[in-house]
């Protein structure tokens, strides 16, 4: 996941607006129905992560193997968490050689250092492609790097020596991993930031594909709204990840929509001359 940023994002459906200025989002109840798989789409009750009806919601199943929060572990040391991202938590590991090499950086540009899908087997550039940024290219380099790693659903329950994950999609532009807590909660680290245990909107995850994943309200230009789906990681081994070559910063990522807006304005200009020629 990238850094947060103030600037004006053009908003689906309407004009450029000043995300800084947006309202804060209602949040909505994070309850899935166990039978169909669909989130409600309520709004949760005052405090709550449910709305009214779904206060008693069931919580997933857990095996013993889900990972206990520690953000000691993340948090502690700024050489740890200046080179180490939400890719590195997902897998819950730490690179010595990323850490080290922070430290001699004076601890100044260490998001080279991330690890990313893909970098492990020698595709660490396979995302500087922004067409590639999408959830099926993601997660077949992940499953590359990560043998062993298996797709499964919110209320499955992951196999022995595996436990929960979670991958979703600024589509084109950017990524974010989650994991399961041993409370059945859940955390994240985004980039170079500090893991924590709250979504966009401030509030426990209960369930990531159902929890607030749009920054931009908070001046942010990041909205993570694909999800790209539940995975069981592994836990009884260590997982060893690879550096990897794409790290937008939020300057080259406000570059990157202005072009894509600009891209298309101009397909929709083609369109209505087109249209327009058509009918002389």
């Amino acid at each position: 996941m990238g850094q947060k940023t103030l600037r004006k994002s053009k908003l689906k459906g309407g004009a450029a607006k000043d995300t800084a200025k947006m309202k804060k989002p209602i949040p909505l109840c994070q309850c899935t129905n166990a039978g169909t798989g669909k989130g409600c789409t309520k709004a949760a009750n005052g405090n709550s992560l449910f709305c009214a009806e779904h206060q008693n919601c069931p919580k997933p199943p857990l095996n013993g193997y889900e990972p206990k929060y520690d953000p000691q572990r993340w948090n502690q040391d700024p050489a740890v968490t200046k080179s180490h991202n939400c890719y590195n938590y997902y897998a819950n590991y730490i690179n010595p050689n990323s850490v080290e090499e922070c430290r001699k950086k004076g601890l100044k540009g260490c998001r080279t250092l991330f690890a990313q899908p893909g970098g492990l087997h020698g595709d660490r550039n396979a995302l500087n492609a922004e067409k590639r940024r999408v959830c099926p290219v993601l997660e077949k380099l992940m499953m590359k790097d990560i043998p062993g790693l298996t797709k499964t659903s919110f209320y499955e329950k992951c196999p022995a020596g595996t436990s929960k994950g979670a991958m979703v999609n600024d589509e084109f532009v950017d990524f974010h991993f989650v994991v399961q807590d041993d409370d059945g909660m859940w955390s994240h680290k985004d980039g170079s930031n500090k893991a924590k245990r709250f979504d966009a909107l401030g509030r426990p995850i209960f369930n990531p594909e159902l929890a607030a994943r749009n920054y931009n309200w908070q001046g942010s230009d990041l909205n993570y709204d694909r999800f790209c789906g539940f995975y069981c990681v592994p836990r009884d081994h260590e997982v060893v990840l690879g550096q990897g070559g794409f790290s937008l910063t939020p300057q080259e990522r406000q570059k990157l929509r202005a072009r894509k807006e600009e891209s298309r304005r101009k397909a929709r200009l083609r369109r209505l001359l087109q249209r327009t020629r058509k009918n002389r």
